[in-house]
């Protein structure tokens, strides 16, 4: 969910789509030359200077030059926690006070998936923050604006961070300084990353997801964090990553949309030395309930 960048005198793009398919129409709204892109639950509305014939078919035109959209946008954005984290848009970070024990994320979502505001990243960071990364190796494949990389670099993680899009990688390098953590950035998927990582973590898509099941089980020493996976097509990833190794610790759900945390084979989980979650959690191939234990929920 990006911001437009044309302000007054934009045509606004609607088209149908369904979350298995909507990252895949949002990259051709953006070769079409989209100003943003914005994710609603059963549609993509994009924002172009002008109609447009190179948008993909089956959506419909609206023209609106009495409205400033960017600030209309930004109107609807509003600070998030997930865990303990609080993500707080660039624009409202002076008047915004942490509340006690608050790990602020200050971001720019720019031209790059990561507001905040979507399932599988709130569900990412929350994942994240029952992590013990004090001193971990971290990978963010796939990393977007950024939002879990920094996440875990304020968790005491050294953090390398890749994504295919160099315009990801640029945001994120803004975002990073704005929230002052050092991240090592490339462009690139898993075959940017070199050396061993005690945690690989990655908000993508069901299918990519699976495609790169191997790579990213075997990147890990420690655990790995996934979302982007849509229910109704978890099992599309979580069968590669099982053939992969990966036994599931932690997986959780909401609107439609998964997450997993899982460690490879029998190497243990990074546990969090604060506590124990109360609530038993799904986990393991055979169903098994992992015996992690997780900082106390706050």
């Amino acid at each position: 969910m990006t911001p437009p960048t044309g302000g007054r005198g934009t045509a606004r793009y609607e088209l149908p789509s369904d979350p298995a398919e909507a990252d895949l129409l949002a990259a051709h709204l953006w070769a079409a030359g989209a100003l943003g892109v914005w994710e609603r639950p059963a549609a993509l509305v994009a924002w172009f200077p002008a109609r447009t014939d190179a948008v993909p078919a089956g959506g419909s035109w609206v023209d609106e030059p009495d409205r400033d959209w960017q600030a209309e946008w930004k109107a609807g954005i509003v600070p998030v926690s997930a865990g303990r984290f609080r993500v707080v848009p660039t624009w409202l970070a002076d008047g915004h006070t942490p509340a006690p024990d608050e790990l602020t994320l200050v971001l720019d979502p720019g031209r790059a998936f990561g507001s905040g505001h979507h399932a599988t990243t709130t569900l990412c960071l929350e994942l994240l923050d029952g992590l013990d990364l004090a001193g971990a190796r971290v990978a963010d494949v796939g990393c977007g604006t950024g939002i879990l990389a920094i996440a875990a670099a304020r968790l005491g993680a050294e953090v390398v961070a890749v994504d295919i899009d160099s315009d990801a990688i640029e945001v994120t390098a803004d975002n990073a300084r704005r929230n002052g953590v050092t991240l090592e950035l490339a462009v690139g998927s898993v075959d940017a990353l070199a050396g061993s990582f005690d945690v690989v973590v990655a908000n993508l898509v069901t299918d990519v997801v699976a495609d790169l099941a191997a790579d990213l089980v075997a990147g890990a020493e420690r655990a790995v964090v996934l979302s982007g996976i849509t229910d109704e097509r978890r099992d599309v990833a979580l069968r590669p990553l099982a053939d992969a190794g990966l036994v599931v610790d932690d997986l959780r759900e909401r609107d439609g949309w998964i997450a997993v945390l899982g460690h490879p084979g029998n190497r243990p989980l990074p546990h969090d030395e604060a506590g124990a979650d109360d609530e038993a959690r799904p986990g393991g191939r055979n169903g098994q309930v992992a015996d992690a234990a997780r900082r106390p929920p706050r």
